[in-house]
């Protein structure tokens, strides 16, 4: 009988042990659930996102506006500006959904969707690529003499980017093209002509009223005359800048690469002004192209440079516009041959 109730008694106690523990590891267990940012099936409560946003053309970091929603709560947990990298950090909590709105001047609007209840990690990174807006650009190369479409390629300079959009003959049909450029941005165009073609350089903007250009190619004949777009000044002075010297190059490489070629170069103004001054000041500055000409050693038996004034307007000078067109340089060939 004492025994019986000696086993009785270890037997309850066994059992008072085991509940105790059970629940004291359960009390620990919930303590440690309210404090620590691990639950019990191990996955962490809540993600560390580090986005990084960027140019889809170039790479470059763009400090975006980005908003950070929750879905299932349709609240907003973050608005704020990235910073100058392009970077913004936060942390969001697991098993929910998030949306992720980015929106910049100049870019399209981007939207994204994190779902974190399919993430495991803790930390996560997120490379986000945004579109710059563009406008479609229509280019058509032809022969000046008979009309013919010209398949040449042609090259796209953004300067204020460094990017260059490469135009290859198979991208259109029979000299036609068409070409995305970024809104509110100017590009440099010139055609890859082959040698017996002068060459032709412009600028390009999506600004432009009717989104296209004609863009006429002259053979190297003689009389072939063709406007100098590039070389400019600034008003009343004659010093050349940045962009005349780029057109100028091109005149030094067409008379390097056709060394029995004489041109001329012709300046001329509008009719704003004296006619004397005007004179005088298309003088100056053909006498600028004529010295960098020769600074580049090109034989002088190859060009010569004129200045003419008010005195062939190419239309009246009624308008700023029809002014514009007047204020011009031309190249126009003389001879084919030094003979």
């Amino acid at each position: 009988m004492k025994t019986n109730f000696l086993s009785i008694t270890i037997l309850f106690f066994s059992l008072f042990l085991n509940f105790q523990t059970a629940f004291s590891q359960k009390t620990e267990k919930k303590s440690l659930e309210s404090v620590s940012p691990v639950y019990n099936d191990l996955r962490i409560s809540n993600t560390k996102i580090l986005f990084s946003v960027q140019d889809a053309d170039n790479t470059k970091p763009l400090q975006a506006q980005i908003k950070v929603r929750d879905v299932v709560k349709s609240e907003q947990v973050a608005d704020e500006k990235m910073s100058t990298e392009g970077k913004f950090e936060i942390e969001l909590a697991n098993d929910k959904l998030f949306n992720i709105s980015l929106s910049l001047d100049k870019y399209e609007d981007t939207l994204i969707t994190i779902d974190l209840a399919k993430e495991k990690t803790g930390e996560l990174e997120k490379l986000i690529l945004l579109q710059p807006k563009k406008i479609v650009y229509e280019l058509n190369v032809s022969d000046m003499e008979t009309g013919d479409g010209l398949p040449f390629g042609l090259t796209l300079t953004n300067r204020d980017r460094n990017e260059t959009i490469q135009i290859d003959p198979k991208d259109g049909q029979n000299g036609k093209y068409k070409v995305k450029i970024r809104e509110d941005e100017t590009y440099e165009l010139e055609v890859k002509n082959p040698k017996e073609y002068i060459f032709y350089a412009n600028t390009i903007s999506s600004k432009d009223k009717d989104k296209k250009l004609a863009i006429k190619i002259h053979t190297l004949s003689v009389g072939a005359k063709i406007p100098l777009y590039n070389i400019s000044f600034e008003s009343k002075k004659w010093d050349l800048n940045y962009n005349s010297g780029r057109e100028l190059n091109r005149i030094v490489k067409l008379l390097t690469d056709n060394p029995n070629v004489k041109i001329e170069i012709a300046a001329h103004t509008d009719s704003k002004g004296v006619a004397s001054a005007n004179m005088e000041l298309s003088k100056k500055r053909a006498n600028s192209v004529l010295v960098y000409l020769k600074n580049k050693k090109v034989p002088v038996t190859h060009f010569i440079c004129k200045g003419y004034g008010q005195t062939k307007p190419l239309t009246n000078n009624d308008t700023e516009e029809s002014r514009a067109k007047n204020r011009r340089f031309e190249l126009i060939v003389l001879s084919t041959s030094t003979k």
